[in-house]
């Protein structure tokens, strides 16, 4: 890696970091030097990527176990990474969803 690319010191949550895109997300950011917590629904019995915490993200219990791993692996959050599989939202997406959904 180029010595102008580091994240050296910053804290890391990609979703869905066990597969594909994620977990070569996962991978170049701790190449990079960034602290990572992954998430997906369960845990590859092959993977040792990084700090993992299942959770079922499209539900509020799952968000919360999110958000509290966070502050007990990283102590908070400077990037954020997206890689979620697909979605049963109604049309309108996540802005159509209430706490109940």
């Amino acid at each position: 890696m180029s010595p102008f690319l580091s994240l050296e010191g910053r804290r890391a949550l990609v979703t869905g970091g066990t597969m594909g895109a994620g977990a070569a997300t996962v991978a170049l950011f701790k190449e990079l030097g960034a602290r990572v917590l992954t998430t997906a629904r369960s845990k590859p019995a092959d993977f040792a990527g990084a700090a993992f915490v299942a959770a079922d993200l499209t539900t509020p219990a799952g968000v919360q176990a999110v958000v509290e791993a966070v502050e007990r692996e990283l102590g908070g959050l400077d990037i954020l990474v997206n890689v979620l599989g697909g979605s049963s939202a109604p049309s309108g997406g996540f802005a159509a969803l209430t706490d109940e959904e």
